[in-house]
């Protein structure tokens, strides 16, 4: 199942490459360049419900609402993301690692 999700996925054509509020002071020195970037909201331990800081064409935009549960957080409006996972650690199997 690995090969098949790294596969899948294409993991090899993305690498780790800091903070998002970087990126968006430099974005201009890479115009063509391609981001992804991960959410995670409402904040774990003080639930604040975090925006993307990166917008545009070349940006993918993946949340992770896993503390997103209604009778803890209001809704605050309409959620309308490119892509959202309701928890990372069911997903991918990594229980004890932290995005985010």
């Amino acid at each position: 199942a690995y090969q098949l999700q790294t596969d899948l996925f294409k993991s090899g054509e993305f690498e780790w490459q800091g903070d998002a509020y970087s990126w968006k002071i430099n974005r201009s020195s890479v115009p063509n360049t391609r981001f992804v970037e991960f959410v995670t909201s409402p904040n774990n331990p003080d639930g604040q419900l975090n925006r993307a800081v990166l917008k545009g064409p070349n940006t993918t935009t993946i949340h992770d609402h896993a503390y997103y549960w209604p009778h803890f957080t209001a809704i605050s409006e309409p959620a309308d993301d490119d892509v959202m996972l309701f928890t990372m650690s069911k997903l991918t199997g990594h229980a004890g690692s932290r995005l985010g």
